[in-house]
C-alpha cells in the first residue's frame, strides 16, 4: 500500500473534525467532572492524544486501498460507523451536564476502564499509588493522562470498528438485495 499524499489534507480535515467532535464528551468529563481543567499537563496530554490519533487516522486513510477510496464498502462503512458515533457524541455531550446520565455514555465507561489500565500498569510496574485519579489534583502527569487518554481513544475506536462493521453487513445486505432484484428483472 502506498502513501497517497493527494488525499492526505482532505483526510486530515476529515478526520480534525470527526476527533474533536468524539473527543469532546472524553472532554467534558475529564476537564469538567474531573476537574482536569486546571492542570495544564493534563489538558495538554489529552490534546496531544487526540492529535496523534487525528494523524493516525489521516495516514491510514491515506494509503492507496480500500479506505481511500470513497466507494469501496470498507470505506462507506467506516464513513456510516463514523457517522453514527458523531450522532452518539452530540448525543453524550448533551447528557454530560447531567451529571448521573453520564453514566449511560461509551465515554465514560471506555474512560473508566481506560484508568483502571493505566493505574493496574502502574500498580505493576511498582507504583505505591494509582497514577491518575478523579481527584488527582496538582499531581497529575502528562505521560499518565496521555497513557489513559490513547487507551480510551483505542477502545473508542474499537467501538467505531464495532460500529463499522455492523454498518458493513447492512450495507452487504442492501446490495445484495439491489443485485437480486435487478437480477430478476433481466430476462
Amino acid at each position: 500500500m502506498d502513501f497517497d499524499a493527494s488525499v492526505f489534507p482532505r483526510q486530515l480535515r476529515h478526520w480534525t473534525l470527526h476527533c474533536l467532535l468524539n473527543a469532546a464528551p472524553s472532554l467534558g468529563i475529564a476537564l469538567g467532572w474531573m476537574g482536569l481543567w486546571k492542570q495544564p499537563p493534563a489538558v495538554a496530554a489529552m490534546f496531544t492524544a487526540i492529535a496523534t490519533f487525528i494523524g493516525l487516522y489521516a495516514f491510514l486513510t491515506s494509503l492507496r486501498g480500500p479506505f481511500s477510496d470513497p466507494l469501496h464498502l470498507l470505506s462507506r462503512a467506516l464513513a456510516l460507523g463514523t457517522r453514527i458515533r458523531a450522532w452518539i457524541s452530540g448525543i453524550s455531550v448533551l447528557v454530560l451536564p447531567t451529571g448521573i446520565l453520564m453514566v449511560f455514555t461509551p465515554d465514560y465507561w471506555c474512560g473508566m476502564a481506560a484508568l483502571f489500565a493505566v493505574n493496574g500498569a502502574a500498580r505493576y510496574l511498582g507504583a505505591n499509588s494509582p497514577v491518575l485519579t478523579p481527584d488527582s489534583g496538582p499531581n497529575t502527569g502528562f505521560l499518565a493522562v496521555y497513557a489513559t487518554t490513547l487507551l480510551e481513544g483505542f477502545l473508542l475506536s474499537f467501538l467505531l470498528l464495532m460500529i463499522s462493521f455492523f454498518a458493513l453487513l447492512v450495507l452487504r445486505s442492501r446490495e445484495r438485495k439491489k443485485l437480486h432484484a435487478a437480477m430478476a428483472r433481466t430476462p
